[in-house]
């Protein structure tokens, strides 16, 4: 399951067309996928229609960002949950304010965080998305009472090497600066992009749960 796919209208991130996601998805045999855009939902009805019509199951959601940085995705559960992170965004955008760094609970959506909210007391609708390439932090730590809440989360950005160039000059445009200036943390990894389900297992092979959580899919109604 991806919980975290990016079309280009995560404006100045996004590579791909809602076309091109899913052609990707059907070559690696995906038949389920949450686009989570940053920001916006704008387009979530053409993905849900495409999408069905080739056989995939979507589901929508939204990745907010403050600042250029990561916050949380926001899951919609179904048509409530969406208006319910619509509502949230659309908010903060009318009033000028800054998203908070937790959102007020949501009735009908799950929330997913970055890996430090690993330390957090969270809520039942609340998730901590784990990347592969941060297993290795995982290691010796007692998580035992965290497991059912960890799910393994690669986001999907681009796809192929020119692609992620192409992120690259988006990031600079939106930084208004220098391609050489662009730090790190203000792109995506390198890593973003579509992989079949046996690579996935193979990068969480020793943390098996991770995927079975995820692949829970009645929970992402």
């Amino acid at each position: 399951m991806y919980l975290n796919v990016h079309s280009y209208y995560s404006l100045r991130y996004g590579t791909m067309s809602v076309e091109a996601l899913i052609k990707e998805a059907l070559l690696l045999g995906i038949r389920e996928m949450v686009l989570t855009d940053i920001n916006n939902s704008s387009a979530c009805m053409d993905f849900v229609m495409q999408c069905r019509a080739e056989g995939i199951r979507p589901l929508i959601g939204i990745e907010f960002r403050s600042e250029q940085q990561f916050l949380y995705i926001g899951i919609a559960r179904n048509k409530e949950g969406m208006k319910e992170l619509n509502d949230f965004l659309t908010y903060h955008h009318i009033h000028q304010l800054a998203l908070p760094h937790r959102p007020p609970r949501f009735d009908h959506a799950y929330v997913v965080y970055a890996m430090e909210a690993l330390d957090w007391e969270l809520q039942d609708h609340e998730f901590v998305g784990i990347r592969h390439t941060e297993l290795n932090v995982l290691f010796g730590k007692n998580l035992q009472k965290k497991k059912y809440k960890m799910l393994a989360l690669h986001p999907v950005t681009f796809s192929g090497p020119l692609q992620y160039r192409f992120h690259e000059y988006l990031r600079a445009v939106d930084f208004s600066t220098l391609l050489s200036k662009v730090a790190t943390d203000d792109k995506c990894q390198q890593t973003e992009y579509f992989k079949s389900i046996e690579e996935l297992e193979k990068l969480y092979v020793d943390y098996p749960y991770l995927l079975k959580n995820t692949q829970q899919y009645d929970m992402f109604l």
